[in-house]
């Protein structure tokens, strides 16, 4: 069994109005790209992490198409929350949705464990760090403050799981957790000594030149935006 990441996928089968376009020429074909790569490398017995922006979907019944996609291609797939995820709803609505509409291999990840092999799993949307110097009260300000305490829900349950950190914990985290600067944010520095890997996305085009990849605080940090990766998976474990 092997752990693959791809983030960003930017579904749009439920609303063909909506392209990536806005994005430059390396999203043209993308969802054939993402296909003919996934089912060349992910095996059924694999898993496959994909951090936020599923879906276009502006409500849940309405990513239906998307989400048959996606159920399609081979392996269990753990999704957790992008900024673009508009559908996204609780967690036991989700569970019941893909239940309900027969979308096997799908699992939401929403500050809960999940087990795969030797791994245990968490994660959250996470937000911009740069909101944590906005006025006390704002919008940006309180999702930064929730999003720093889903992340620390995230690591109660890897050390309640595995008190001897004797797995590999695996995060789950849509927005980039470090600064251009490479400096250390609320974020990053409760992850350490608790997260072994963190893989991200969020970041597209001329962006992917600020990115981090690399090993910083005993973090490993893995950019999965799938037009970074050239819309193939990426094996992190």
């Amino acid at each position: 069994m092997s752990v693959y990441a791809l983030s960003d996928l930017h579904l749009s089968l439920s609303n063909p109005d909506k392209t990536m376009d806005v994005f430059g020429p390396s999203w043209e074909g993308y969802l054939g790209r993402i296909k003919e790569n996934w089912t060349a490398k992910v095996k059924p017995e694999d898993t496959v992490l994909i951090a936020g922006d599923i879906s276009w979907a502006t409500y849940i019944s309405k990513a239906k198409e998307d989400f048959e996609f996606l159920s399609s291609l081979p392996g269990r797939k753990l999704i957790s929350r992008g900024n673009h995820d508009y559908w996204w709803t609780s967690k036991k609505k989700m569970d019941e949705f893909f239940s309900s509409n027969s979308f096997p291999g799908l699992e939401v990840v929403r500050t809960n464990l999940v087990t795969a092999e030797d791994c245990i799993i968490s994660g959250t949307r996470g937000w911009t760090f740069s909101s944590s110097n906005s006025e006390e009260g704002s919008d940006d300000r309180k999702i930064f403050e929730r999003e720093v305490l889903r992340l620390g829900l995230c690591i109660d349950e890897f050390g309640k799981a595995d008190p001897d950190h004797e797995k590999t914990r695996i995060l789950m985290f849509h927005y980039p957790p470090l600064s251009k600067e490479r400096q250390d944010t609320a974020f990053t520095s409760r992850m350490e000594g608790k997260v072994d890997i963190c893989v991200y996305g969020h970041l597209h085009g001329k962006a992917h030149k600020g990115l981090f990849e690399g090993t910083k605080g005993g973090v490993r940090y893995i950019c999965t935006s799938s037009d970074y990766l050239g819309f193939d998976p990426v094996r992190i474990i």
